[in-house]
């Protein structure tokens, strides 16, 4: 099955690019994210192309004050995955690992952008992220990340906010590999390992500077996915060493209510970063989640489905809100006691057991 992909030099296998491996579960995606300096507004963006499924999907979303609106989009892909558009959502590579664009266009629900990112530095490209359930890979991933400033507009919910390099932050990712999409499979493995969650990830603009932390804990508290890097504005890269969290919770919930992640570099300097979550933005919006409009779901040959969600009013626990992005105030303290300011977006996901946070079911809170 030849594709547009074959006649490019990017071949991996011997097989043509519509065949990604062997594993049903192969997924290739873009995420997008942005946010205003006075988080009154947040937007985010994701495409997702699902070769052994033959499904692309993708989905945008922005919160504007407390109220979010959520595009949602599905098609069947043809085996033909250089076409990245979905329905009304179209991402475009302007200058490769620097410049990209977001368009939507969608008259039904009044939702629509153009917007453009461009890379504050080179993307970082995380380790390879394997693991395993017994026998079976749960997640083999690569992923870059960069941060960036964000030009263009935005309409929804009857508002148009335009975006300018100096008031509009955010991060874009690719990620490629395998983990869980669409349905799920009718016969898993016997359980080797318990169902559970934990992961915060901030990616923070600062002075001179951006900052981007992720972690992976299992039920005991034991950390197996972790980095923290530090990339200045000339360029210069570093690795930070021995990076922990502590984190607080909202109480009676599992949302953030700050948290704090100390680190060291080569030298033993240490370095603290205080961590603020303020609004929420919820990634059911684009997917993460979303029992309708979960990756990968089979929606027909071209769907569009459209919601909306009080962003902070009573949010409950469950699949549609767990997984959450928040504006947030970041200050960094510098080993020679330093302090920089700025602003990023704390994910966070917690479900299941937690035993150092007091968590012992799905959803639970002490």
């Amino acid at each position: 099955m030849l594709s547009k992909a074959d006649d490019y030099p990017i071949h991996q296998t011997p097989d043509p690019i519509a065949f990604s491996g062997t594993d049903r579960n192969f997924y290739d995606r873009y995420f997008f994210n942005g946010y205003t300096t006075d988080g009154k507004v947040f937007f985010a963006a994701a495409l997702g192309v699902y070769p052994h499924l033959n499904i692309m999907d993708a989905g945008f979303a922005v919160r504007i004050g407390d109220r979010q609106y959520n595009l949602h989009t599905s098609r069947h892909l043809h085996m033909e995955r250089m076409d990245t558009q979905v329905g009304p959502i179209r991402v475009e590579v302007v200058e490769p690992l620097k410049v990209l664009r977001v368009i939507v266009d969608d008259s039904e629900y009044g939702i629509s952008a153009d917007i453009t990112i461009t890379g504050r530095h080179a993307p970082i490209e995380e380790p390879r992220n394997t693991r395993r359930n017994g026998p079976r890979i749960v997640q083999d991933i690569t992923r870059m990340t960069q941060l960036g400033r964000w030009s263009g507009w935005i309409k929804a919910g009857g508002q148009t906010i335009t975006l300018n390099e100096t008031n509009t932050l955010g991060t874009r990712d690719r990620s490629w590999g395998v983990r869980h999409i669409g349905l799920r499979d009718p016969q898993m493995p016997v359980v080797t390992q318990e169902f559970q969650v934990w992961w915060a990830w901030l990616p923070a603009h600062l002075e001179d500077r951006i900052v981007h932390f992720f972690v992976n804990e299992d039920g005991d508290g034991k950390v197996w996915n972790l980095g923290a890097v530090m990339v200045r504005d000339d360029g210069a890269v570093e690795h930070l060493h021995g990076a922990q969290m502590d984190l607080e919770f909202v109480p009676g919930t599992r949302f953030p209510a700050s948290a704090v992640v100390t680190a060291q570099d080569e030298t033993g300097g240490s370095y603290r970063i205080d961590i603020k979550p303020h609004a929420r933005f919820y990634l059911s919006g684009i997917g993460y989640m979303n029992p309708e409009w979960s990756h990968g779901l089979n929606k027909g040959p071209l769907a569009k489905g459209y919601d909306e969600i009080e962003s902070n009013a009573g949010a409950k626990h469950g699949p549609s809100t767990e997984h959450a992005q928040a504006t947030s105030t970041v200050k960094l303290t510098l080993p020679d006691g330093t302090v920089q300011n700025g602003h990023g977006c704390f994910e966070s996901l917690v479900i299941g057991r937690h035993t150092p946070s007091g968590f012992t079911s799905m959803f639970d809170v002490p």
